[in-house]
């Protein structure tokens, strides 16, 4: 499948979620399975992120004004690396990994919330039959 990283990187935290919530052993094979397939373009997308936040970035200081050792973007330089971020996240990527199907989510006893749903989507099989009724 191909997706572009922001399509990953925006699902990580709810696949990460799902994947710490005990359900039935098919699912879970699954999902492990495509979050395995996943990682190594996680794991990029931070690499670069914090290459970034080197890039841009200037040392943090307490109230003391002492440097705590870390990095930071300012508000003046956040739109230029927001813009770098953004067109890294535009790249796509092929994936070798199944769609998890919609009938084994269905049955999972999960629950998620629309807006996760709406990150989720690209993931999932479509329904291979339509139960219950849409109807309002």
């Amino acid at each position: 499948m191909k997706l572009l990283l922001k399509d990953i990187k925006d699902a990580e935290k709810v696949l990460s979620q799902i994947l710490m919530t005990p359900i039935e052993f098919k699912l879970s094979y699954r999902i492990e399975k495509l979050i395995h397939k996943l990682v190594s373009n996680i794991e990029q997308i931070e690499t670069f992120r914090l290459g970034l936040v080197t890039k841009f970035g200037e040392k943090e200081k307490d109230k003391d004004g002492k440097e705590t050792g870390r990095l930071s973007v300012p508000p003046d330089k956040y739109t230029e690396f927001s813009k770098e971020f953004e067109t890294y996240l535009a790249v796509e990527s092929e994936i070798d990994a199944q769609l998890i199907p919609y009938e084994l989510l269905e049955t999972s006893g999960i629950k998620v919330s629309p807006a996760d749903m709406t990150l989720l989507t690209k993931f999932i099989a479509e329904p291979t039959t339509i139960s219950g009724s849409l109807r309002g």
